[in-house]
């Protein structure tokens, strides 16, 4: 994560704006919910960024505050990088901050991007898990064209990301000052740093909403954990087998083997391979939806329906978040009562 200012200067700029909500978040700041994972965040902004100017001048200015990030969507103007903050409350209780500085939506607005990024490198077939359940377990369905999901990355010639809604980050600056959940036998160890040395796994939502963030939160966590042996793994290799058997039963698992991010491997370069799986996840979320309501143009072409399907597969995939979120905090407290969970 690219930024050159503190987060202390960040919530004093933000405090006449909310003083609650930035006085919840310094107190929080580093609070990890549960055992999930942190989370990172990245403001895209489509149109011509002068709403944010106050924000950026008051932080020291431009070329501290975005010329040090080389990384944005290829239709923005500029990307805002937000210091990362332990659960997805803090991380849309921050948000919530800059739209009241700002005075404009951040949610919900087809001129804002909001990047998602939580630490640990998810394999292929994983990443391709987190973006199905992000696009399945929205409160939103989108539509896409392949060229919007172009970054200043997409062909770089070190990091090149291809044009996907997972992407690795560019081994760049990384926090690990949260909490991580490790497992000894039936007991839970608190370690005080995540256990990567660099390394996230990274979503672009689109407009965003709060339960994106809180989704991909806890997709991140289950699926983090599975592959990374966290304390949460047993839940996160059930949840990925429950997923794809979901998957199965619709005739999509098959989905899952498309290039969903880019790799270091030469295979998964394909974009065109990415986008057709993509686009048959979408078609089929589409058609099974009921009272559809095209709103219009969303990222210049993309267009999107409220995601409110009263049988199928996106009642499914909402019902699956919904019994792992509940499942995970349900054992988290059982532990603090200090009971086995």
């Amino acid at each position: 994560m690219s930024y050159r200012y503190s987060f202390e200067d960040l919530l004093a700029l933000l405090h006449g704006a909310a003083p609650a909500k930035v006085d919840a978040i310094a107190l929080h700041r580093r609070r990890v919910e549960h055992g999930h994972l942190s989370v990172g965040l990245k403001i895209h902004c489509l149109g011509d960024g002068s709403k944010f100017s106050t924000l950026v001048e008051g932080l020291g200015g431009a070329q501290k505050i975005l010329d040090v990030n080389l990384y944005k969507h290829s239709h923005a103007s500029l990307c805002f990088v937000l210091p990362p903050v332990g659960s997805a409350c803090s991380a849309i209780l921050l948000l919530e901050c800059i739209e009241h500085f700002i005075g404009s939506p951040v949610f919900s607005n087809p001129k804002i991007q909001i990047q998602v990024c939580s630490p640990g490198r998810l394999d292929a077939r994983r990443s391709a898990l987190l973006a199905i359940g992000f696009y399945l377990g929205s409160d939103t369905l989108r539509r896409y064209t392949l060229g919007e999901l172009a970054t200043s990355f997409t062909e770089h010639q070190r990091y090149p990301r291809g044009r996907r809604l997972v992407l690795y980050d560019a081994e760049g600056d990384f926090d690990r000052n949260f909490a991580w959940w490790k497992e000894a036998g039936k007991l839970r160890l608190v370690e005080p740093h995540l256990p990567f040395e660099n390394g996230r796994s990274d979503l672009l939502t689109g407009s965003g909403s709060r339960l994106d963030i809180q989704n991909i939160n806890l997709l991140a966590t289950l699926l983090v954990h599975a592959q990374y042996q966290g304390y949460w793994n047993r839940l996160g290799m059930q949840f990925q087998e429950e997923m794809e058997a979901l998957l199965e039963r619709h005739v999509l698992k098959g989905l899952v083997d498309a290039p969903w991010v880019r790799t270091d491997g030469p295979e998964s370069g394909d974009d065109d391979g990415f986008f057709a799986a993509l686009q048959e996840l979408v078609a089929y979320a589409f058609e099974e939806s009921v009272r559809i309501k095209k709103k219009g143009g969303f990222f210049l072409g993309w267009h999107e329906i409220p995601a409110r399907s009263s049988h199928g597969i996106l009642q499914e995939v909402q019902s699956l978040l919904q019994k792992y979120r509940s499942e995970l905090v349900r054992q988290s407290r059982f532990l603090d009562q200090g009971d086995p969970a």
